[in-house]
């Protein structure tokens, strides 16, 4: 159960009890915190000396399978970024921490061999609590194409599941609270079912909050659309590269209005548009400040982007190495914390740090990890 009070007052959250029978969590009663209507929590604004670069770790990484060689360079490149080094809750290289839906056993093997490997290169470890169990979807499978949100009726498990991994690992300060709005859609009225979506976060947030109080957690991860030739849903946010989908940002506005609370904001984007433009250096630049100033304008939260990505088109003079530099500086120029780098190991055509582990001689720095390193803010 669970109850919000209008915008404007405090706003109280209950999860029942019984969704936390049998974990050995203390269950939520009425955690009340202040409305985002009332102010935020004041936050340091974050300066171009704090924008921190880290890395989202994907199915493959510098992980004890690949050959060991190959694996020590890679973990010797690792501790030379970061330190902020993020893991999924299942997927990307996680298995299902719940597989069965009756029975009170956890499988964290496979995510206790991330947050090792955090540790062992002086990491400060980062996990997005995404993504669900099969038995919690529509489609009932742990690994469909595309990743699905929990139904309903099973939000207050995703929230103790959300704990338990809170209380597991204490070393982890950090939670991003789902990725993308993978599978909040609402196809009645065209738009991201922001409301469900914000349901769930508030839940989690309650549960992690009650075990971890310690613990920050941010959202919504909203993915940015943007068109060249913007024919519907165009917002007033827009330059040379393009105009942003108004739905993504009302999105963003719900959450914002209607989250029990946040310790950080996170966002994620490409350079180019949907319908196909690939802007320029100066161009990728002007997008990523103008969306982080849009958004820091709107909240004193530190701006996370989670993911982010600014792809060279097909026989453009422009670099990918030099868009990238352009959108790590518009980030950091508007006024954002954090980034975070896609896959540090090759394993699509994405650009990655090190060269595939799994051979012998891999392991190696590829044009991209000097400039990953120049951002990096390591201590």
């Amino acid at each position: 159960m669970h109850s919000h009070r209008v915008k404007g007052s405090t706003r109280t959250v209950s999860i029942a009890a019984a969704a936390l029978a049998g974990s050995g969590l203390l269950a939520v009663t009425a955690l009340s915190v202040p409305a985002f209507a009332d102010g935020l929590p004041d936050e340091p604004e974050s300066t171009a000396s704090d924008f921190q670069l880290g890395v989202t770790h994907e199915r493959l990484t510098a992980d004890w399978w690949g050959d060991e060689e190959a694996v020590a360079n890679a973990e010797q490149i690792l501790s030379s970024v970061g330190p902020l080094q993020n893991q999924h809750l299942m997927g990307f290289g996680a298995e299902n921490p719940w597989p069965d839906p009756n029975s009170d056993a956890r499988d964290w093997g496979s995510l206790d061999e991330r947050m090792q490997l955090i540790e062992d290169t002086d990491g400060t470890p980062v996990i997005t609590l995404c993504c669900a169990p099969g038995w919690m979807t529509p489609g009932g499978e742990d690994w469909p194409e595309h990743y699905e949100a929990p139904m309903p009726q099973y939000y207050d498990e995703y929230a103790q599941l959300a704990a338990e991994a809170a209380q597991r690992y204490p070393q982890v300060k950090y939670f991003q609270v789902w990725n993308e709005f993978k599978g909040f859609w609402n196809n009645d009225e065209n738009r991201w079912d922001y409301e469900e979506f914000t349901e769930l976060y508030n839940l989690v947030y309650t549960a992690v909050k009650e075990v971890r109080p310690d613990a920050e957690l941010g959202g919504p991860y909203v993915s940015l659309n943007t068109y060249a030739d913007c024919s519907h849903d165009c917002s007033d946010l827009s330059g040379a590269w393009g105009t942003v989908d108004q739905r993504d940002l009302d999105a963003m506005e719900y959450w914002m209005d209607n989250a029990v609370g946040a310790e950080f904001f996170t966002v994620d984007a490409w350079s180019s548009t949907k319908d196909g433009y690939y802007p320029n250096q100066d161009e990728t630049n002007q997008k990523f400040r103008a969306i982080t100033e849009w958004i820091t304008a709107r909240t004193d939260l530190p701006v996370w982007w989670s993911e982010f990505y600014a792809p060279e088109a097909a026989g453009s003079e422009a670099s990918t190495l030099g868009l990238m530099r352009a959108a790590i500086e518009g980030m950091r120029d508007g006024g954002a914390a954090v980034a975070l780098l896609w896959g540090p190991e090759c394993q699509s055509e994405l650009p990655c740090i090190w060269t595939p582990t799994a051979e012998p001689g891999g392991g190696q720095p590829t044009e991209y990890l000097p400039l990953v390193q120049e951002f990096a803010n390591r201590p």
